[in-house]
């Protein structure tokens, strides 16, 4: 039952297509449309070909396709995540050169000429937010969009610089956290690297085992159809 409702539910699509800037209703209604388009699809071929098994697949045509879009959601999303984990190290050590000759407001500005997307578009929100807001929440949410704890910790740290002058613990303090982000990046590359080094060679085994397993069933089919005409 909790399958069921896990598969049919998908508790966290709204808040994905949120996060990805789509409109949820909008979405839901071009998913439904083009999952009911597919089924009548194959309901017609089943009715010209007068095939009820082809009938049959096009419920689950229907349900494979309209699953299919939410788990291309949550790829895209899963993809969007890896690409700003990969560029806030890198965001934060432009940020720690420029606080060395400017406050931490006029650094955030300057930074936008040096952000790509699309950690640019949250840059430009945090800047507006700390103009009606002085407080750490503007930098809370700035973080919560990078998705991933350690950005809470380094957004904390610039805004104790915002309000505070800027000493050489803190600055230790950031350095050392962006050096944890670079070591925890590129330890997952490798590990990524080591799992397709894995993985290719276990596919290259799988396919030719399929390939001979299909030439025994044709070489089998092959001598049964000779021994019943013989």
């Amino acid at each position: 039952m909790t399958f069921v409702k896990n598969f049919f539910i998908e508790e966290d699509l709204e808040t994905i297509l949120g996060w990805l800037g789509i409109n949820y209703k909008k979405a839901m209604k071009n998913r439904i449309i083009i999952s009911s388009f597919f089924t009548l699809v194959v309901i017609f071929l089943a009715i010209y070909f007068k095939n009820i098994y082809i009938g049959i697949s096009s419920i689950f045509i229907g349900i494979g396709y309209y699953k299919y879009q939410y788990l291309s959601v949550k790829k895209r999303k899963n993809k969007m995540v890896a690409i700003k984990r990969r560029m806030f190290p890198s965001f934060v050590k432009k940020m720690l050169i420029l606080i060395r000759t400017n406050n931490i407001y006029t650094s955030l500005i300057k930074m936008v000429d040096y952000t790509d997307e699309p950690i640019k578009k949250y840059l430009l929100e945090l800047i507006e937010n700390i103009k009606v807001d002085k407080t750490i929440k503007p930098y809370n949410e700035f973080a919560s969009k990078m998705e991933f704890r350690e950005a809470y910790q380094i957004m904390s740290v610039l805004y104790t610089f915002s309000e505070h002058a800027m000493s050489k613990k803190h600055l230790f303090s950031l350095e050392t956290m962006i050096s944890h982000l670079y070591d925890n990046e590129v330890d997952e590359i490798v590990e990524n690297k080591k799992r397709m080094l894995w993985l290719y060679p276990n596919f290259c085994i799988i396919g030719m085992l399929a390939l001979v397993f299909s030439l025994a069933i044709f070489m089998f089919v092959s001598i049964m159809g000779e021994v019943n005409l013989g």
